[in-house]
């Protein structure tokens, strides 16, 4: 197994779902707050991934994260943080206790960042792929494994090379460790 990096924090709109993964509504007070604040440390500080390969679009900086629950509670905005676990190396927290205070997920499969979009979501529980429907995947929508997510991202490789039928998002996919932070 590769070894993970704890990145930092994902902010995400709650919702009702059986996929508890990394894409989402991510960092939605850049859209619906109206304090600018949000977008312009967002634009500065997180959004890095598309021009750095060792990057994950996630946040370090636990003062911003206080600041975006109470700017959500005060909107009445329902969410949830996500301690986001990767191999990339940037960038990074110490604080792996902070594992200790939430609940593993479990593994998804999907962008450093942007859309965060997930191959677990859009080709495995949207049902499109037949190959993939008989993968198992645990209540929230995810892998258990490390293992698990790695041999899936190699078999997706073996359909998108092999197979005419589908179309595939294509990309710089990686493997996230996901544990929800008890807020």
């Amino acid at each position: 197994m590769i070894n993970l990096h704890y990145n930092g924090y994902v902010v995400q709109r709650k919702k009702i779902s059986g996929y508890g993964g990394i894409e989402g509504e991510n960092w939605y007070l850049n859209y619906y707050s109206n304090n600018s604040f949000f977008e312009e440390f967002y634009n500065k500080n997180i959004d890095r991934a598309w021009n750095n390969l060792n990057y994950v679009d996630c946040c370090t900086d636990e003062t911003y994260i206080k600041h975006y629950m109470d700017e959500s509670n005060r909107m009445g905005i329902e969410f949830r943080i996500l301690l986001c676990a990767t191999c990339r190396k940037f960038p990074i927290i110490n604080k792996v206790e902070l594992v200790q205070l939430g609940q593993v997920l479990g593994y998804d499969y999907a962008y450093s960042g942007g859309s965060y979009y997930s191959c677990i979501l859009n080709d495995i529980i949207s049902g499109r792929i037949k190959e993939f429907r008989k993968i198992d995947l645990n209540k929230n929508g995810l892998f258990n494994t490390y293992e698990e997510a790695e041999r899936f991202s190699l078999f997706r490789e073996k359909i998108m090379t092999s197979n005419n039928m589908y179309t595939f998002e294509q990309g710089d996919f990686i493997i996230y460790k996901l544990v929800e932070v008890s807020v």
